[in-house]
């Protein structure tokens, strides 16, 4: 990374407009990394590029084209064995497959973000992609499935202490046990959101689950 932060300021540059929400200047500019750098041997770094470049199509609703983005990425990782870059691919494509309310296709796409992130231990994919597919199987009505990654979610947090996940985890079972109708395991679970948020300032979970817990004390 230090090399590409040295060399690329096309690089630099497109991240923070890409932070910024400026998106057609991000995509210029990693339009450019890519064509500056396309007969070097940079797969990881080109593969960066064209990530966050669908990143930003996400971010425009031109999805479509992030899927083609993402999938050039995964071309560029897939051909150096990076897999904590293929992980990250295949978690966005499911982000959009969500989007687009293919849950199933967010399924499948999601569990391979879990394997190869596995295999080069990114916990932090892991997690956010235990909590992808979970809402994807909610969606499809198979709660047992979102209990069983949210739960796998839950035992890393637990491990790494993360507050900010462990609210989010919380929350998203839940919603998850609410409609099996156990209420008193939900509420307990939003608690626990309330009180993990807290601790992480994650002022959005905090709000839905005090909102949630109102509902269900009404």
């Amino acid at each position: 990374m230090e090399e590409l932060i040295n060399e690329s300021n096309s690089f630099l540059e497109a991240n923070k407009y890409l932070a910024n929400g400026i998106y057609e200047k991000a995509i210029k500019l990693y339009e450019k990394f890519i064509n500056d750098n396309i007969n070097n041997d940079r797969l990881k770094d080109i593969g960066r590029a064209y990530h966050n470049m669908g990143v930003a199509y996400d971010n425009q609703k031109k999805y479509d084209l992030a899927m083609e983005c993402f999938n050039k990425a995964l071309e560029c990782h897939s051909k150096n064995n990076n897999f904590k870059g293929m992980s990250w691919a295949y978690f966005s494509m499911g982000l959009v497959y969500g989007t687009l309310n293919k849950f199933q296709d967010m399924v499948e796409s999601t569990k391979k973000a879990i394997d190869f992130g596995s295999k080069v231990e990114d916990l932090e994919i892991i997690i956010k992609s235990c909590n992808s597919i979970a809402h994807a199987f909610t969606q499809l009505n198979e709660y047992s499935e979102s209990i069983k990654y949210l739960d796998q979610a839950l035992e890393i947090e637990k491990e790494l202490e993360d507050s900010f996940y462990l609210s989010e985890s919380y929350y998203l079972k839940g919603i998850v046990l609410e409609k099996l109708n156990l209420k008193k395991e939900a509420k307990d679970c939003f608690e626990l959101a309330v009180e993990e948020g807290v601790k992480a300032q994650n002022e959005k979970i905090v709000t839905l689950a005090l909102s949630t817990l109102s509902e269900i004390q009404a």
